[in-house]
Parts: structure tokens; sequence; C-alpha cells
């Protein structure tokens, strides 16, 4: 069966190699299981989370490029190039799929009913909560658009796939046929983390390492509310500190340091490789994602894997991954030192046994199956 993947996400080709960031990689490897898989998507020519380094087996004759559509002009009326280029692979394969949110994908939802091609959305977040909190203006006055475009899009889809159980489901349901199923792609050997991370718990000297994975420059990644928890924290007398993953410069956050006299205590560590993010985990003490915008997040299972004890917002996916008693409310500053605070010794092992035993959910040999189930019924409809 060949299938096209539909993505603002990047790629990038050298040498006859087909390069991604790691978390599409596994995404990429999870459809090439319908067949032959093409892909449309963004050329590495901006910014992006992590670096685009790590190769795909995508065949490169299978990839084309799309224009971003950032802005009203490219979004609404300068989308010609945009739309042929899907055509053209979307002509060749059985079905187009999605990658939601994205208005690449609502442009290629179109194209698939012109074509008369089954399609299906690949949802990982709430286009609402992302651009609704973004720091551009321009990004806020397009949410309500953004958000009933793809409500249209997955509503009017034979099939989707979200990666929560419930709460993108809620938000963005189908008439279609569902798969509620996270795609993160944690290491099947995990045998002496806990071990270690009981030993890194015992072994602490008082002090407190906070982490977070986001982009640094968006605003819905909410590192500005744990900055601004960081001085009440220093006022309860915890020496605490805050290291920052992720792309973007950081200049308003690292400005906010500096207003409440915390820029000490604050690391933005740029962009980081997949091994140095969990490097980083493992040295920290506990994560936090703060986030106003969230589908399942990748990084919140990866920490819990490493039996991170987790200090999470109440978005997308995140209460139904970590212990409820560490579930703030969103933006909610207070809610975070409170939580910060509850991480004595004791509460530190219990999370970290509790994170760790859960993460198991998320391990390729349990989520496989149920993908493989899904990804056959499609190819049974189909043939049919």
């Amino acid at each position: 069966m060949k299938v096209l993947l539909v993505t603002k996400q990047i790629l990038s080709v050298r040498e006859g190699r087909v390069y991604s960031q790691f978390a599409l990689s596994s995404t990429l490897e999870i459809f090439q299981r319908f067949g032959s898989l093409y892909v449309c998507a963004c050329r590495d020519d901006r910014e992006s989370t992590q670096p685009v380094d790590t190769v795909t087996c995508l065949d490169a004759a299978h990839v084309a490029f799309l224009d971003s559509e950032k802005g009203l002009k490219k979004r609404f009326f300068d989308r010609r190039h945009n739309k042929e280029t899907i055509r053209r692979f979307a002509k060749e394969v059985d079905m187009v799929i999605g990658y939601v949110p994205a208005s690449v994908s609502d442009l290629a939802f179109r194209v698939a009913r012109e074509e008369k091609k089954p399609y299906m959305t690949f949802l990982v977040a709430c286009v609402w909560d992302g651009m609704w909190h973004h720091r551009n203006w321009k990004a806020r006055l397009m949410a309500p658009i953004e958000f009933r475009a793809t409500r249209h899009t997955v509503l009017h889809s034979q099939y989707a796939w979200y990666v929560t159980e419930q709460f993108l489901q809620q938000r963005y349901p189908t008439r279609g046929k569902s798969l509620g199923c996270t795609d993160t792609n944690i290491p099947e050997e995990l045998s002496d983390i806990l071990t270690r991370r009981m030993l890194h718990i015992d072994d602490n000297d008082g002090s407190l390492t906070l982490l977070t994975v986001g982009h640094l420059d968006v605003g819905f990644k909410g590192q500005q509310f744990i900055i601004r928890a960081l001085p009440k924290l220093l006022a309860k007398g915890v020496n605490v500190r805050l290291q920052m993953i992720g792309a973007g410069k950081g200049d308003h956050l690292m400005q906010l340091a500096h207003t409440l006299h915390v820029q000490h205590c604050v690391e933005t560590l740029g962009k980081c490789t997949r091994a140095q993010v969990l490097q980083y985990m493992d040295q920290a003490d506990v994560y936090v994602q703060a986030s106003l915008q969230e589908g399942l997040p990748r990084s919140v299972a990866e920490a819990m894997s490493r039996a991170m004890p987790v200090v999470g917002s109440r978005t997308g996916g995140i209460p139904e991954m970590i212990d409820a008693a560490f579930v703030t409310r969103r933006k909610n500053v207070d809610d975070i030192v409170q939580a910060v605070l509850a991480m004595n010794k004791d509460t530190m092992r219990q999370q970290a046994t509790r994170n760790f035993e859960v993460s198991h959910r998320y391990l390729p040999s349990q989520v496989n199956a149920r993908v493989n189930e899904f990804f056959e019924t499609i190819k049974r409809e189909q043939k049919g």
C-alpha cells in the first residue's frame, strides 16, 4: 500500500540521504509499515526544536518540499506550489495522511477529496492552545480560523490517529475509525535506570535542578511560569536552578529572569540531540512541563522513562500521564511552587518508581500491537 504523509515538519536531503529530527524519524518508520511512504514536508531552512540529523529510511525520490505557510498571504492566497506538490504525490498513492495541526495538512485533506483518496489525520496537539497562547499576536488572530479548519479536517477524515487517550478526541471528534495511542518511542532497555535514579536521589545534597524541554520563543511551552516560581522557591530556602532545553534565543525568558533577579539560577542549553536530552534528564532532579499546548508530550514520557519525578500542567494529555497530585493549573505559578516544595526525598522516590512503571505503557512493544491492528484494518478496508 502506498501512502503520503503531509507535514509542516522538517526534512533535509543531503547526498541522497533523507534526514529528520529524531522525533519525526520514529513516526516515519511507523508509517512505512503501510508499505511505500511518500512525504511532503518543509525544507531544513528554518529553526527547529531538535537537530535535523537523524538518517531515515526514506527514498529521496519520495520526498517533496513545501513552502512554509506562515502568515495570511501564504495561508490563503499563495498556495499553488503546495497544492500542486501534494497533488503530484496524492495521485500516486492509496491514502493521504495529514500530520495535524498544520495548515498544509488541511490543504492535503482537500486535495485527497478532489482526488477521491481516503484520508487519515495524525493528531498530535491542539492547534487552539498552541496559537491562542503564542507570543505572536498574528498567531493568536489565526487561532479561531485554524481551530475550525482542524475540527473540520478531523471530523470528516475516514481515519484518525490521536496521540492521547481522551483529550484530543473530545476536542476534535471524528466520524471515522480512530485509534488513541501515543507514537512515543522509548527504548526497550530500561534495566538499571530506576536503580540509578534512587542513588541519585539518595546522593542529593539539598539542591534541586529542574529541567524542561521546549522551544524557547513560542510562549506556549510555559517556561516563563517556571521562572516566575524560582524567586518564591528561593524565598522558601530551596537551592534551586532551572535548565531549559530547546531551540530559539529565549531572550524574553532571560529578560524575565533578570527582572526577577534569578538569572544566576537559569541556564539555556539550546538544541540537543536525543542522547544529550537523556543525559541531562539523568543529571536533573525534577522534570517540569508547564505547557499551554500539548498532545501527549514525548519529553514527559522520556522523563518518566528515566524515572524522573514530573510536575506538569493540566494541558493536553499530561494529566493522563502523571500523578494527579503533581498536575498544576495552567499559568498558576503558586501551584508549581507547591508541587516542587512537595518533592522531598521520600516523595521523589515514590514518584520515580510510579513514573518509571507507567512509562512502560509507551514502550514500542506495548504500542506496536495497537498500531499494527489499526493499520491492518485500514489495509483490509482499502483492498475491499
